[in-house]
């Protein structure tokens, strides 16, 4: 049964037919031809994100409506089409565009390739495919970086969290994070005995009864920031409490309810707002 194929909805029979619908393709939406300057965008090294220069790709190209012209996934006009000549000329300017956004020796690897490469989703293909040796190493890399932030290379535990959490998002962004359970465990870890509510909120993670979400990383990110900034407690008080001063200090490390953040005004919104 094809994608496409359309089924009549029950209900009045005088109603209005469902018009077919009509498969996308490269051509359309497409301007008419006209002199456009595409701006340069960063070029693909080998030592660069792939996943943030794709993105680029498609920012740059989509004001002109010319993004469909990467995508390989859509078919091109045929000759005959009345389109054909207008898909023409913008694939080819957007293959010459996509070529000047790679690097030398990218570059070099494209005219050396077997195939004749001239379209953009041909050249937008190309170039990734080419760069996928690298970017299996841009990872590794940037997952070492991650590995090796440590409390000891920081001057203060706010300044850890945020370079933690900055590295965690690249990581994120090319889809390849640890999960948000780990990454909040050493986390805590990390801050356990300097920032007052690590144990408490190790405590609520593990009552929680379903696994850490990004969502939740995020608000105990901004929960240890804002302590480490603004102790519950005066440190002096901290290093002596016993007690009922335990007791103070307790019921304020416990004030971090990722639940009740949610039940909240603030909790309707994006939890680093």
């Amino acid at each position: 049964m094809s994608f496409f194929t359309n089924h009549p909805r029950a209900g009045r029979h005088d109603a209005e037919p469902e018009q077919p619908r009509v498969p996308r393709t490269q051509v359309a939406d497409l301007p008419k031809p006209t002199q456009v300057t595409l701006l340069n965008i960063q070029k693909l090294r080998p030592d660069s994100s792939l996943t943030v220069w794709g993105n680029e790709v498609l920012h740059a190209l989509r004001p002109f409506k010319l993004d469909a012209l990467v995508d390989s996934d859509l078919p091109k006009p045929h000759p005959r089409d009345d389109e054909y000549q207008k898909w023409k000329f913008w694939t080819l300017a957007v293959s010459r565009w996509l070529y000047n956004q790679v690097d030398a020796s990218l570059q070099l690897k494209v005219k050396e390739h077997p195939n004749e490469i001239t379209y953009a989703d041909e050249m937008f293909s190309t170039i990734r495919r080419l760069s996928l040796p690298n970017q299996s190493k841009f990872l590794a890399r940037e997952l070492r970086k991650w590995e090796e932030i440590k409390r000891g290379s920081f001057a203060t535990a706010a300044d850890f969290i945020m370079a933690y959490q900055n590295q965690f998002n690249r990581l994120k962004t090319e889809n390849h994070e640890p999960s948000c359970d780990f990454a909040l465990d050493r986390l805590l870890n990390e801050l356990h005995g300097e920032v007052l509510k690590a144990p408490y909120i190790q405590e609520e993670v593990k009552d929680l009864g379903r696994p850490v979400n990004y969502q939740m990383f995020v608000y105990y990110c901004k929960v240890m920031v804002n302590e480490s900034r603004n102790p519950s407690i005066p440190a002096a008080e901290a290093s002596t409490m016993g007690g009922d001063g335990e007791g103070r200090g307790r019921s304020r490390g416990r004030d971090i309810s990722y639940r009740s953040w949610r039940q909240s005004t603030k909790g309707r919104g994006p939890a680093w707002e």
